[in-house]
Parts: C-alpha cells; structure tokens; sequence
C-alpha cells in the first residue's frame, strides 16, 4: 500500500510547502454548519452554495470511487500571481510522479478517476475543512485554515484518488485560537464573530482587497 510519507515527499519535490491526507467521506459536521450559515443568509449572494450540497459534503459523491484526499498547502509566497494556475500545475506533476511510484498491485488505469479529480478553489469541494481532516490545521475565528507552519496564508489543492494510503506520519503540532480576538476586533467590516462570518459585511467579499484580519493574526505575523 503506498504512504503518506511517500506522498509527502512528493508533494515537497514538486515544490508544495505541505501534504497531508485525509480518507474520503461525507463531512457532517461541515455540513451542519454549512446547512446553518446558508440558510440564516449569511453567505450573501453567493447563491451557488445553495445548490450541489451533496457533492460539496461527500466528496465520494463529486468523485465516485474516491478513497483518499491528498491534501496539499502552497504558501502565498509560492504561488505567483495564479495560484489557481500554480496549484493545479503542481498537482499534475505530482499525479505524474506518484503514479510511477504506486506498488505493483495497484492499477495504474483506475487508481484517479477519468473525471474530475484534481482541484483548487474550482469545484463545490470544502478545502479548508479537507485541511482540516488531514490534520494540517484548523479553521480560526477569522475562519480561515490556519497552520502553526504558515499561518493562514496558504493556498490548498486536492488530489482525490481511488486508492487507499496508509498513514505513516506522526501528527503535526497543532493549536487553536485560545482567546486571541485580534482578526474579530481589526475586521473593519464587522464580519466576524465568535463562530460566524457575515459575507454580507466582509470588505473581501466585496472588494476582494482586504487582508486585516489576516495580518493582526499571530501566526501570521511571527
């Protein structure tokens, strides 16, 4: 059975900053707070979360087959100026690398899936809450992923593939936001609370062209 470390140093070699994996299932607990936070209108107009709520849960339903995601972190310093671009290219080069190193008992015809199979910020996947599950970080009261490594300014990709990997790595240090408050307190917008972001008041959302509550956050700025 192929390895997460095996994985992992790939991802490294093709020039990613982190990988992790994760088993593909439906993420409930997402899905209950997803379900709320459309549903009380606080994701503004971004309607298309209202729809393909199946596939954005269970990522076995957006790619049948699936067993395992392949979660992978690029650094904003990393990522040029299309990180979409960026992304993408290194996870088909990493598809590449790790299809010749799959053990011999794994079919090399049927491991991805003829179909969509390699994403970054371009299908109803939920990349932050994968992170999650792979245990590279957790969602801050900014409510973005965030990383004892990079803080939260970190591009995610997956590589959802139709074979299992066992897991070989022991757990990365992790954290959470303890009392910290610094993003709640500096979003000019007021978007932001104990457990909720209003789209509606968020000056990225509108504009695209605020970062506050990423730039007072520690981990960010060490």
């Amino acid at each position: 059975m192929l390895k997460e470390s095996v994985v992992r140093a790939l991802a490294l070699e093709v020039g990613f900053d982190d990988c992790r994996i994760a088993r593909a299932r439906r993420l409930d607990d997402a899905a209950t707070f997803m379900d709320a936070w459309v549903d009380a209108g606080l994701a503004g107009e971004m309607t298309y979360l209202e729809r393909n709520r199946n596939l954005r849960y269970d990522i076995r339903e957006l790619v049948p087959g699936a067993q395992t995601v392949v979660v992978c972190l690029l650094t904003y310093e990393h990522s040029g100026k299309d990180y979409h671009r960026s992304v993408k290219s290194l996870l088909y080069n990493m598809q590449s690398r790790l299809q010749e190193a799959l053990p011999e008992e794994v079919d090399k015809e049927k491991w991805v899936s003829e179909g969509q199979h390699i994403f970054c910020d371009s299908a109803p996947v939920l990349e932050r809450r994968w992170a999650v599950e792979a245990g590279l970080g957790w969602i801050g009261k900014n409510h973005q992923l965030i990383t004892t490594a990079f803080g939260s300014k970190v591009h995610i990709g997956e590589l959802v593939v139709n074979i299992p990997i066992e897991r070989d790595l022991p757990p990365l240090p992790t954290s959470d936001c303890g009392l910290c408050s610094k993003c709640i307190e500096a979003c000019p917008g007021s978007a932001l609370g104990q457990d909720i972001w209003d789209a509606r008041r968020c000056i990225a959302y509108v504009t695209h062209k605020c970062l506050v509550c990423q730039e007072v956050c520690p981990y960010n700025t060490r």
